[in-house]
């Protein structure tokens, strides 16, 4: 019998740990998970253990010389030379026992998120500690070692034979996607994120299309600092209609940092809880319209991980079981378990409140940035239908 929506979770998922100071903690994935068990959103029988990443899996993406040097990282067997040259061991992407197993458990969760829905068992599937859209086919960067999404993308072609959709909302430019399917026109990427003018990567600029066969299947929405909700949620909304509209896609992947929030502390956007209502509902949406619901959604970026990607990340499951109780105040008991932990007052309210920052004085100047910014990423699908 068909699931409509599978959670994707162990606790092995929280081995991918760095070190204490690292802003990257899995301990949101628990955050979250506990949120949605404390006010009765999700049964045991909902949640399904993750598995290992095989080589050859890894290496639909990954060289395989990559793969035994993060094996051989992970059990201190790697020169401090070599490990550079594969960007592992630097400030963002240190060195850790067992980040092997660590990482491929991350890429197989998505894979069987990926197995249940297009093997027909499950309408929607997440993951949510996926999301590790920096990895490079030879390297390291980012906090993500393995490309889970860019892995799961190549499995679905080669296993399935579809044709992706993925979006990419986090604040950070989905730079490891994009570079995989490049030439791909059977992949369409999306990734709407502040502009690399003042965040790594740097790069996801409008005129990043794609090339040889995959030009015009590659969309950048670079929006500007400190933009607000009206208008990121514009570029969203009018960007993935008529991408989907476009593309026509079989599945659709999303990847859902939660770092565009006003309160992340790596990024300089100004939205609130707002969006994260809007994107999985615009993405299951297109999911219907177009893809007979399937719908694989992963985690990603989100460093606020107390105040934000608790609340941001149950949305998408509330999203997925189109279960409304998710306004008013959080559950009390969830507040008092983890306040002792947190070095922050939790929110009470699954909303934020009103006036949470002051008014950001460019407003309209960025909107209307932004809006030409859209325009011009989605030039070519508007020219294309002018001279039809």
């Amino acid at each position: 019998m068909m699931q409509d929506s599978i959670f994707i979770f162990s606790e092995e998922q929280l081995n991918y740990k760095f070190n204490q100071e690292h802003p990257f903690n899995q301990i949101r994935l628990k955050l979250t998970l506990d949120l949605l068990k404390e006010i009765n959103a999700i049964s045991t029988k909902e949640i399904v253990a993750p598995r290992l990443a095989t080589d050859e899996e890894l290496e639909l993406i990954h060289d395989p010389n990559y793969v035994i040097a993060v094996k051989k990282a992970g059990k201190g067997e790697l020169s401090e030379e070599i490990a550079e040259s594969y960007g592992l061991g630097t400030e963002d992407t240190p060195i850790f026992s067992g980040m092997h197993e660590a990482s491929a458990l991350l890429v197989g969760g998505t894979l069987t998120a990926v197995d249940y829905v297009m093997g027909g068992k499950a309408k929607h599937a997440v993951n949510l500690g996926g999301g590790l859209h920096h990895g490079f086919r030879g390297k390291a960067s980012g906090f993500c070692i393995y490309n889970d999404s860019s892995v799961a993308i190549k499995y679905i072609q080669e296993k399935y034979g579809a044709r992706v959709l993925y979006i990419d909302t986090d604040a950070h430019h989905g730079d490891g996607v994009q570079w995989a399917f490049y030439e791909d026109p059977n992949v369409c990427t999306f990734s709407i994120h502040e502009t690399g003018r003042y965040l790594f990567p740097g790069t996801g600029n409008v005129n990043e299309r794609g090339q040889g066969k995959g030009y015009g299947y590659s969309f950048n929405v670079p929006v500007d600092a400190f933009t607000e909700d009206d208008s990121w949620l514009d570029a969203y909304t009018t960007s993935v209609r008529e991408i989907a509209d476009f593309f026509k896609p079989d599945v659709i992947l999303t990847q859902n940092g939660a770092d565009a929030h006003y309160l992340d502390p790596l990024t300089h956007l100004s939205a609130t809880m707002r969006i994260y209502r809007e994107i999985p509902k615009l993405a299951h949406e297109i999911a219907h319209q177009y893809c007979d619901g399937k719908w694989i959604a992963v985690g990603g970026g989100g460093y606020d991980i107390w105040r934000v990607v608790p609340r941001a990340w149950s949305l998408i499951w509330m999203e997925m079981k189109k279960n409304p109780n998710s306004n008013g105040e959080l559950p009390k008991e969830w507040i008092k378990r983890w306040q002792e932990e947190a070095p922050v007052s939790l929110p009470t309210e699954w909303d934020d409140p009103k006036g949470m920052y002051r008014p950001i004085p460019r407003k309209e100047e960025i909107t209307e940035k932004n809006a030409q910014t859209v325009a011009n990423a989605l030039y070519p699908i508007r020219n294309r239908k002018r001279s039809q």
